[in-house]
């Protein structure tokens, strides 16, 4: 078992979004070059918290282990052997990085201006539903006036795309046979994501865009189950 918390902060993040960025719905774009101290938030690769679980269990059936121990033969060779091993996973969605697409008089100044943010809406609770359809409350971010910066934080502290809840499991089969047994036949029924859970990747982001606040795809893959068949010697 391996537990993670953690917090990263930042002033910037990188300027290779297409690679860092993929996955962790982009990178939160800086506002003001003139001021990086305005830009200081959690970065945009933020994970506070992550939970692995691994195993391997051999089933206690067969010759000599606690149930039916007093197997011989091919009744032995069919209920000894089997075994489950697995990887589970839960860690926290990376945060949102909000934008206005708003036409903005600032941005065309070329003053050091990057990515224009909107403003927040004082009081408002920017939780929202959380649906693929309205993943946060999308009226709480208002434009920013004409030749202002908005006041919503580089990367958002309180919004979350949907983070990962991932059960790998694997069904094996050991037999050995043989002189001394050298040989061993080896059953795998391995399992990837075996609930079939979707991961939703980050909503739209971008203030003024019609999708604002819609999650339109998802992370990872569905359930994939492969078998697979070894023999050693």
């Amino acid at each position: 078992v391996a537990y993670t918390n953690s917090k990263l902060i930042s002033n910037t993040d990188t300027l290779t979004s297409w690679l860092e960025g993929s996955g962790n719905g982009g990178v939160g774009g800086v506002q003001d070059w003139n001021n990086l101290k305005g830009e200081y938030s959690l970065s945009s690769q933020d994970v506070p918290q992550r939970l692995i679980i691994s195993y391997v269990y051999d089933l206690p059936f067969g010759h000599g282990k606690q149930f039916m121990s007093g197997a011989s033969g091919l009744m032995d060779k069919v209920i000894a052997g089997w075994g489950v091993d697995g990887i589970t996973s839960f860690q926290r969605g990376f945060p949102l990085k909000i934008s206005d697409g708003n036409p903005n008089l600032l941005a065309g100044l070329g003053l050091g201006t990057g990515t224009i943010r909107p403003d927040v809406v004082a009081g408002c609770d920017k939780g929202g539903p959380r649906t693929v359809q309205q993943w946060f409350n999308t009226s709480c971010f208002v434009s920013a006036a004409a030749y202002t910066f908005g006041n919503e934080s580089r990367v958002d502290p309180t919004l979350r795309q949907d983070g990962i809840n991932n059960w790998d499991f694997a069904l094996f089969k050991k037999t050995y046979f043989g002189p001394d047994a050298k040989f061993n036949l080896e059953f795998r029924a391995e399992f990837f994501n075996i609930f079939n859970r979707v991961q939703f990747a980050a909503p739209n982001t971008t203030l003024g865009n019609n999708s604002f606040g819609v999650v339109s795809s998802d992370n990872g893959n569905p359930r994939l189950i492969q078998f697979g068949l070894r023999f050693s010697f």
